[in-house]
């Protein structure tokens, strides 16, 4: 079979608490780099990266991926929904070792879909590389099945399943792209 290469344009943004790991799945990523000293976003970030996937059917193919790497701080909450307007994905961060961000994730699903309904989403239940853990994974496999979403378990210091949730979310999207083309 002759492989084609497409180009998809698409608009990731990265929703959670503050220092859950969004900037640091995000760094692991782009930059195959991790820092251990916490520095919170200010506003947003933005990065760039070409990925490419392997789809079911055979094909290569090549999106641009823009990050959008939004502040979890609520002093940044009316500027959130702005940046999140136009995005294609989202990838909601919870920390293992802090309860209470998981408990957040629902608020910033449902303020997520308000504005964009039918874009692709991961919960990322980062840190897992921590003796530390209070939130098991039981909890968040109970909300990918509540939304229909996808679900990770990820580490940004090791790089435990940081390139799988990032590629398998481009591929769901150009997935919904040739659904609605």
């Amino acid at each position: 079979m002759t492989r084609r290469v497409l180009t998809h344009k698409f608009k990731l943004v990265a929703l959670g608490a503050g220092g859950v790991g969004k900037t640091s799945c995000i760094k692991r990523f782009t930059d195959r780099t991790f820092s251990e000293t916490y520095k919170a976003t200010i506003g947003t970030t933005i990065a760039m990266k070409a990925v490419d996937v392997d789809m079911p059917d055979g094909e290569h193919i090549s999106a641009n991926v823009v990050f959008w790497d939004l502040a979890g701080q609520t002093r940044f909450s009316m500027l959130r929904r702005r940046y999140m307007a136009g995005a294609s994905m989202a990838f909601i961060v919870y920390d293992v070792t802090r309860p209470g961000t998981f408990i957040e994730v629902t608020e910033w699903y449902d303020k997520f879909i308000a504005v964009c309904p039918n874009a692709v989403v991961a919960v990322v239940a980062n840190k897992i590389d921590r003796k530390d853990r209070f939130v098991p994974p039981e909890a968040g496999e109970m909300v990918q099945k509540m939304w229909n979403a996808m679900y990770y378990e990820t580490s940004a210091k090791t790089g435990d399943n940081v390139d799988l949730m990032f590629k398998d979310l481009v591929r769901r999207a150009i997935e919904v792209d040739k659904v609605r083309a």
